[in-house]
């Protein structure tokens, strides 16, 4: 084998460890099971052979078009890795700080009857209740709010 070849196997096979750390199957089990698991296993197979081709599907839209997509927008890859940290930094703090965001009951009961959940968000910022609205806090954290 040459360096080259070598550095073709090096760089698909960080790739790919990547993508399984980035994904993480082990850790969507639990989720997929929380919504899945009352159905048929052949309702199941199915929701989940879905997921994944529609998945790879934006994987591959993302690695094909978000380079030039980036460069369109005067994006830098650098200027990307500072928002992703920054967003990190602020689910970190919320998480120190037990500030816990809880579906409402409609949508837990909307996930439960829905017919296809192979795509769906798992969190969206527009569909939380704000404080102000009745939003249960976690009981550490008394007051106004």
């Amino acid at each position: 084998m040459s360096a080259s070849d070598l550095a073709t196997i090096d760089f698909g096979l960080r790739a790919l460890l990547t993508l399984f750390v980035v994904i993480d199957p082990p850790g969507l089990v639990p989720v997929f099971i929380a919504h899945a698991g009352h159905r048929s296993a052949a309702t199941q197979a199915s929701i989940a052979r879905r997921a994944v081709v529609i998945a790879g599907f934006v994987l591959l839209a993302f690695a094909v078009v978000g380079g030039p997509l980036l460069g369109y927008l005067g994006i830098s890859v650098e200027a990307l890795q500072i928002a992703g940290g920054i967003l990190l930094f602020r689910i970190a703090v919320s998480m120190v700080f037990g500030e816990f965001r809880r579906e409402t009951p409609e949508e837990e009961a909307e996930a439960r009857t829905k017919e296809d959940i192979s795509v769906f968000p798992a969190r969206h910022p527009a569909h939380r209740r704000s404080r102000r609205s009745g939003q249960r806090r976690h009981p550490r954290h008394r007051g106004s709010g």
